[in-house]
């Protein structure tokens, strides 16, 4: 995740970019020794039927998923651990109708907990619930504007029913956000998200880059174009320069594709060169990519993954392992290669001399397109001169 306007914020107001500005990994210590943030899947039961969910979530009730007996105790055990935050997520996190108990558990353990919903059950028992429970975000997923949301949803009415979902969130006093998926299907939307987001007062806004995992594995076509990327990409840095500037907005947040951090160093470069060199610092500091580093997942059923979109790489089950062992105690051999420094890769990643700040950006992607986990993310928009070993002010 790359919080864009804390960034470029700091280089318009001529302030000093920090490690908390960024949210860093803090690459300085190693890989792997401290706890990461967890995005935990609570169940794969949903009531829609989005057609990039990386879960393959579907409306019914899947076997095998954690009991709350078991669910309670990971969240002890992740507390013991160190984890200082977890996303509840999905499916539909909701459809666990056990979901507040272990919200609260994590809350008492003191794990900062956040939930990734699609919003359309936040009527106002759901939502006295979720303040009572003190989720410290609440973030909602918007595809796009009325029909465009629906048909990624697979759902007539879902928009309407999750935007007045967040506006519920946001007048019970909860911070509140959107996250949007980027494709080739909802990009005309894009200028009318950042409108909608404003008049939600929405906390953040946050851009998701396409990623070939679940059933948007099937979507690889639906992928922008890296021109359009890099045109997303200057739309929305104007608009955090706008924002910065006012004093108001949403912040502005992507993921999914560690290219972008290279992006905003050109562009702070090219404006705000005074600023370069502290956020370049700070970039490689926290190094890019973060699967089984900063980020963890839980799946359902109690699998640990990398990260939510690795599902292929299983690396134990909380129901056999606590989660400290699984984490820190693991000689898994794909695990040991995304925490290596420095980072190896095949193709265009293995020659690219950002590695330090992107990290190799979205294995998955790579994996599919491929059928190499370590080559080149297919969805990087440098072009070939900008990443060619050089002499740089980067790494002067």
């Amino acid at each position: 995740m790359l919080r864009i306007s804390a960034l470029i914020g700091a280089a318009v107001s001529a302030g000093a970019v920090t490690k908390k500005a960024h949210g860093a990994n803090n690459h300085t210590v190693p890989a792997g020794s401290r706890a990461p943030i967890v995005i935990w899947n609570l169940t794969r039961n949903c009531n829609l039927t989005c057609v990039h969910c990386y879960a393959a979530a579907q409306p019914r009730q899947f076997s095998g998923e954690l009991t709350l007996e078991q669910a309670l105790k990971t969240a002890e055990d992740m507390a013991e651990a160190g984890v200082k935050m977890v996303v509840l997520s999905g499916g539909e996190p909701l459809f666990r109708q056990d979901i507040f108990q272990i919200a609260e558990r994590l809350v008492h353990l003191g794990v900062t907990t956040s939930l990734s919903s699609n919003g359309t059950l936040f009527d106002k028992p759901a939502i006295e619930k979720i303040a009572k429970t003190g989720f410290s975000y609440v973030g909602v997923s918007l595809d796009g504007l009325g029909d465009i949301h629906d048909k990624f949803r697979g759902l007539p009415g879902s928009f309407v029913k999750a935007v007045e979902g967040v506006r519920n969130v946001k007048a019970a006093g909860l911070k509140s956000g959107v996250r949007f998926t980027i494709t080739k299907m909802n990009i005309g939307d894009v200028n009318g998200m950042f409108d909608l987001a404003e008049e939600l007062k929405a906390d953040k806004l946050y851009f998701s880059h396409l990623v070939y995992s679940g059933r948007g594995n099937g979507l690889k076509d639906f992928d922008l174009t890296k021109e359009n990327t890099r045109k997303l990409m200057d739309l929305i840095m104007d608009k955090a320069v706008k924002y910065a500037k006012s004093g108001n907005g949403p912040e502005l947040v992507t993921g999914n594709n560690d290219a972008d951090a290279v992006y905003l160093y050109m562009r702070v470069v090219r404006d705000y060169p005074a600023a370069a060199d502290r956020l370049m610092q700070i970039l490689k500091l926290a190094g890019g990519a973060s699967a089984g580093i900063g980020v963890a997942n839980i799946d359902a059923r109690g699998a640990v993954h990398p990260d939510p979109l690795m599902s292929s790489v299983n690396l134990g089950n909380v129901t056999e392992k606590t989660f400290k062992e699984i984490w820190f105690q693991n000689p898994d051999p794909t695990l040991a290669r995304l925490r290596r420094r420095p980072q190896e890769f095949n193709g265009r990643c293995g020659s690219c001399r950002w590695i330090p700040i992107c990290g190799g950006s979205t294995r998955v992607r790579a994996q599919r397109l491929a059928d190499d986990l370590w080559g080149s993310d297919p969805a990087c928009y440098l072009t070939d001169e900008e990443i060619q070993p050089a002499e740089s002010h980067a790494f002067a």
